[in-house]
């Protein structure tokens, strides 16, 4: 058998592959005084008298860095990792010459999934959160773009939060909402309806992140940390198959979902197993195509943490595997600043990064797609 070596497509000298990050964290610790300002009077004197009970973010399990971040990512003047948008730049949007970035709070989810709050604080402190986003943010530069906070668990709250965002004069920079996946009730409950079909009004893809409110695993909570790291996939089988097998892509069909931080390499096998499961009993749900070609046409993925297996030759082939099955428009390169796992676009293996076609869609086509965001000419990674 004769192998054929494999002919790139020549690249003008300086040529740039653009670069847009779709996961990027502001502080862990949301309750700071540059948010909690923005709250009504009222919800100001409640949290003097009551203190804030949703947990202390960062604490609520063992980790070998506090807020999971990098060691470099403290600002020079002090203050949590992602406290300031200035020195985040810096680190992040100048130095790999980026097009944009979305940032992603989770550090709120205890609060936005409305845990031992009351509803309209949850709201008011998405709100605050919200608003605080476009002030400081947003007002730095304009390459910052955000996930809208919704107290997701009161659906006509958050539908009044993603209108306020999108009718709003930064309306153009809101281009996600953000959930946890591990919501009160599968989501494709007709209780989210009103969400999800706001949503799909304002052309906004509902955005699952790791981490959440409720439960850090499906099945309790992890004794050391990295057993929790290597969990991340498990809350993502719930949240498809709640989404595909209620009809949710039939009702909403303009509808788009991205899956953050939660891996990417295990949907193929899951789109199998749930063609499977209706084939052998599709008149359980009443679905108008494949599960496969629902998740094939309306799902989208970030690429950290990403797999990384001792010969790099695997991961092209779960790469390729993941491409041929018709998603190759639906993988968008994230970073994760500024925690401790980070990624930046040399991650990617060698083959990867030489495919100059493939690579340019990891880095920002396929986001720039999704999220209508422009790649700046003349930026992002080098190939020339």
């Amino acid at each position: 058998m004769t192998l054929e070596a494999t002919v790139e497509a020549p690249v003008r000298a300086g040529a740039k592959l653009g670069i847009i990050d779709a996961d990027v964290h502001p502080s862990m610790n949301p309750a700071i005084p540059g948010v909690l300002r923005h709250l009504p009077q009222r919800w100001q004197d409640y949290l003097v008298h009551t203190g804030l009970r949703a947990g202390a973010p960062g604490g609520d399990r063992p980790r070998h860095r506090e807020f999971a971040s990098r060691w470099d990512a403290v600002p020079p003047g002090g203050g949590a990792p992602g406290i300031d948008p200035a020195f985040a730049r810096g680190q992040l949007l100048d130095a790999y010459d980026m097009s944009a970035a979305v940032l992603n709070d989770i550090g709120g989810f205890p609060l936005s999934g409305g845990m031992r709050v009351p509803a309209e604080f949850c709201a008011a402190f998405c709100t605050a959160l919200n608003t605080y986003r476009e002030e400081v943010w947003f007002a730095d530069d304009p390459r910052w773009y955000g996930s809208i906070n919704l107290p997701y668990e009161v659906p006509d709250l958050a539908v009044e939060e993603i209108v306020r965002r999108k009718e709003g004069p930064a309306g153009d920079r809101w281009v996600q909402v953000m959930l946890a996946p591990d919501n009160e009730r599968g989501i494709g409950h007709r209780k989210y309806w009103p969400v999800l079909e706001a949503c799909e009004h304002y052309g906004l893809p509902v955005g699952f992140h790791v981490l959440s409110g409720r439960r850090i695993t499906p099945s309790g909570p992890a004794n050391f940390y990295f057993e929790e790291h290597c969990d991340f996939a498990g809350l993502n089988f719930p949240v498809i198959a709640s989404l595909v097998f209620e009809g949710t892509f039939d009702r909403f069909p303009r509808l788009t979902v991205a899956m953050v931080e939660l891996g990417w390499s295990w949907v193929v096998p899951l789109a199998w197993r749930m063609d499977h499961a209706h084939r052998m009993m599709p008149r359980e749900v009443s679905l108008q195509r494949k599960p496969s070609e629902y998740i094939r046409d309306h799902l989208w993925f970030t690429t950290q943490p990403m797999e990384e297996p001792e010969n790099p030759r695997w991961f092209d082939d779960v790469l390729t595997l993941f491409e041929s099955s018709g998603m190759a428009d639906k993988l968008m390169f994230s970073s994760d600043y500024p925690h401790w796992d980070f990624d930046e676009p040399d991650s990617f293996p060698l083959s990867v990064r030489r495919d100059h076609d493939r690579f340019g869609r990891i880095l920002g086509g396929n986001a720039s797609a999704l999220y209508g965001l422009p790649l700046l000419p003349g930026t992002g990674y080098p190939v020339g």
